[in-house]
């Protein structure tokens, strides 16, 4: 119960308030009736609980958005110099089979992404082409008819990003976005924290928590290999398999090792400043949600209507 006087809430009051005392029913017929002798209605200065709730889900909204991305960050960060690190590597092993695949698949090449290996296809097929390209305007127009705007842009701009894999070499590409996609993935991850609010993942507490987490373990476990020492990128030949994506790159597709860092870790740092950017965007877009205070609203409005009437309880 908030107190119409002195706007003290507490849980106790029933019929007076537990600061300053007053009399609810005495205090709201005494202010009715010096609001009749004004010509004017008394109007209920307790403030509605919907819209307390919603500015206190607000603010925890907003607090969340400042400090969920930087201490996801910072924690990855710091248990990459722990045991927990193999749990990092494990999920940033599948991201990676994942960004080998998906680039595989946008290049007009099948793939299969497993754990420690993703079998493709040598050869473009315009069948998989024309798949993958149905595919994405099928996902648009249904994004269309539910107007779902935000993924009709994600659906142009994955036809946009097709059109341009196919233009591109597709061997060095699919070995590159190995890390290089899993530092991709792992951003979108990151970035799926700041869902709409209507969605099902915003409403889903655990799954956008996870996938943040998620996210940042295997981003930060990527990017500290290729901003590290030069001597822990894994160079070699994977037993059972095929020489490692490093060796690949300089041995197979003739890039320096020099361009081989720079490239990776350049891609980081876009992934890394694009997180900035949606960073500040969810800062000011969560600011701006906040409804303004109901209990000021009221003052004001009182304070407006009976600034120069006596306390009717005086």
């Amino acid at each position: 119960m908030r107190c119409p006087k002195c706007q003290f809430d507490h849980e106790l009051q029933t019929s007076e308030c537990l600061k300053c005392g007053i009399v609810f029913a005495r205090y709201q017929a005494a202010l009715d009736a010096a609001s009749k002798q004004a010509g004017v209605a008394a109007p209920v200065l307790v403030a509605p609980r919907p819209a307390l709730i919603a500015q206190s889900d607000a603010l925890r909204e907003l607090y969340c958005r400042i400090l969920a991305l930087p201490l996801a960050l910072l924690v990855a960060r710091l248990l990459a110099g722990t045991g927990l690190r193999m749990v990092a590597s494990m999920l940033a092993m599948v991201l990676h089979e994942s960004g080998h695949a998906i680039t595989a698949w946008l290049t007009g090449r099948w793939a299969v992404p497993l754990l420690w290996v993703t079998p493709h296809g040598e050869e473009r097929s315009w069948w998989i082409v024309l798949a993958l390209t149905a595919a994405i305007v099928y996902a648009g127009f249904l994004a269309w008819k539910a107007e779902r705007w935000a993924w009709v842009v994600a659906a142009g701009a994955a036809l946009l990003l097709q059109l341009i894999v196919l233009s591109l070499p597709a061997g060095a590409l699919i070995v590159f976005f190995g890390d290089g996609g899993a530092m991709v993935l792992a951003t979108l991850l990151m970035a799926a924290f700041y869902a709409p609010r209507e969605s099902a993942l915003y409403k889903s507490w655990g799954l956008r928590w996870g996938l943040l987490v998620i996210g940042a373990l295997s981003f930060m476990h990527v990017f500290l290999l290729w901003t590290g020492p030069f001597e822990t990128i894994p160079f070699g030949e994977i037993e059972g398999v095929n020489l490692s994506d490093p060796s690949l790159l300089t041995e197979m597709y003739g890039w320096s090792a020099t361009q081989l860092v720079d490239r990776y870790v350049r891609l980081g740092r876009i992934c890394l400043v694009a997180l900035l950017v949606l960073y500040v965007w969810g800062l000011l877009s969560g600011y701006l949600e906040i409804p303004p205070n109901p209990s000021s609203e009221k003052q004001r409005i009182l304070a407006n209507r009976f600034g120069d009437m006596p306390n009717p309880l005086d």
